[in-house]
């Protein structure tokens, strides 16, 4: 599955219907937001409050093949809400703060759009205005129609979902779709629910005091030095957001991650603290960074009943490990041992741990977005095989930021890298510099299976 901004989508023309949905009923519901869906919500406000644009959402595309049924799709999503009880749900602002609401759906129903002309102009206005989580429903689902194919898309607010739950979209729709147009049920995982995670979250929460020990680990980390950000000067005004642009890399075929994840193993180091000693490295030749300190996302699919789930099930885990003066195996075997860490706070937000410490201010901006990284392996998902085929593809949005995020995708033929950051001329020299060389590390790697770090003076 590739992933790329929606004004580099460039889909096949066709005729556009879509399928909507209304609440029969509504109701505040007791549930708490998770710490993520509360602080998305309060970004979102606070960009509305200031006028900026942004598309904080995530969507997915598809093909499938043969004469399309508007109303075995119908049918498909209808029960596709059934599953993920997250999507049922909206949130309010009043003076208890965020409240969660449930509704009773009503029913899709089938809406022609017609022939448009600029379908991904479409789409990113479609997205931006439909999949508001102050309202529902959270999210847009139609379909691009031609006379032998279609491609579905389906676009939902970040509250509900994560990378991972994208890459799932798929083959659970295609297989539901199927089952209409078969009449054979489709053999699916049972799926819990993502607002039950999120009570889970909260109850885990209430426990936490400034003496456990996970909270002390989140405070040495962020007392301890400067706040992550990237190495390289992005000529960025405190306080002030800027237009995001995107590079994209390749990184590895497939023989090359085996060769790169080889030489972690043979360090006892998996392909995350890989890519993390990558990144120090990058940091400690280009700017003499002697510590690398990010955070990384980790998973929260720690059940059975999360592992087929629609929701946002990762946390950001705080990773911090030097790499001036070591030897590879030093370097990548610290960045294992930091990533165990973050991988063990997984259940333990940051933002909770700043409720118990007044002045702990780990954002700086209601708006902001702290810089990550992240790594995700595709190979194993869902219908993975098929991707190709059948031109599955991740969509984002264009937004504003202040600093540099980096994901790195694994996929069974190839592995490539995207980041974002912000569009100033200092950036757009800084980050195409960094990746490359960053990308010359990864494969240096793989090649050797190892690393000879060089001295910042000597480039």
């Amino acid at each position: 599955m590739l992933m790329t901004t929606i004004t580099g989508y460039r889909p096949e023309p066709g005729r556009l219907v879509e399928f909507r949905a209304t609440a029969a009923a509504d109701r505040v519901t007791g549930e708490p937001l998770s710490y993520l869906q509360e602080n998305h919500v309060r970004r979102l406000l606070a960009n509305r409050a200031a006028g900026r644009a942004q598309s904080p959402w995530l969507a997915t595309v598809f093909d499938l093949p043969g004469e399309f049924r508007p109303d075995a799709m119908t049918a498909a999503l209808e029960k596709w809400l059934e599953r993920h009880p997250s999507l049922l749900t909206y949130f309010s602002l009043g003076d208890g703060g965020l409240r969660r609401h449930t509704v009773v759906p009503a029913g899709l129903e089938t809406v022609a759009v017609g022939e448009v002309a600029d379908i991904p102009g479409y789409l990113h206005e479609r997205f931006d205005e439909g999949t508001d989580p102050l309202s529902w429903p959270p999210f847009v689902a139609g379909a691009i129609v031609r006379e032998d194919s279609a491609t579905v898309y389906y676009a939902v607010d970040h509250s509900h979902t994560d990378g991972y739950s994208v890459m799932l979209v798929f083959a659970e729709l295609r297989a539901l779709y199927e089952a209409e147009v078969t009449g054979i049920p489709a053999v699916l995982p049972e799926v819990g629910s993502y607002v039950d995670a999120c009570v889970q979250e909260r109850a885990l929460a209430a426990e936490l005091t400034l003496e456990s020990p996970e909270a002390r680990q989140w405070l040495d980390f962020w007392l301890s030095g400067p706040p992550p950000a990237f190495p390289l000067e992005l000529d960025v005004e405190p306080g002030r957001f800027y237009s995001s642009a995107a590079l994209d890399a390749d990184v590895f075929d497939a023989a090359e991650a085996e060769r790169f994840s080889r030489a972690c193993k043979e360090n006892g180091a998996g392909f995350s603290a890989g890519w993390l000693t990558a990144l120090a490295i990058t940091a400690y030749e280009l700017a003499g960074v002697e510590q690398h300190r990010g955070l990384a996302v980790v998973h929260t699919r720690d059940e059975p009943r999360w592992q087929s789930a629609q929701g946002w099930f990762i946390n950001l885990g705080p990773v911090a490990f030097p790499v001036a003066g070591r030897e590879f195996g030093s370097v990548v075997a610290g960045a294992q041992a930091a990533f165990d860490r973050a991988q063990s706070l997984a259940r333990v937000s940051l933002l909770r741990v700043a409720e118990l410490l007044p002045g702990l201010d780990p954002q700086g901006d209601a708006a902001a977005v702290p810089p990550m990284v992240s790594y995700l392996d595709m190979r194993h998902a869902p219908g993975a095989r098929e991707w190709a085929s059948s031109n599955v593809t991740a969509l984002v949005g264009p937004g504003q930021t202040a600093d540099v995020s980096m994901w790195l995708n694994r996929l069974a033929e190839r592995t490539y890298l995207k980041a974002q950051y912000p569009d100033t001329p200092a950036a757009r020299t800084a980050v195409p510099r960094y990746v490359t060389h960053l990308v010359e590390v990864l494969r240096e790697i793989a090649r050797t299976g190892g690393y000879r770090l060089k001295h910042p003076a000597w480039l």
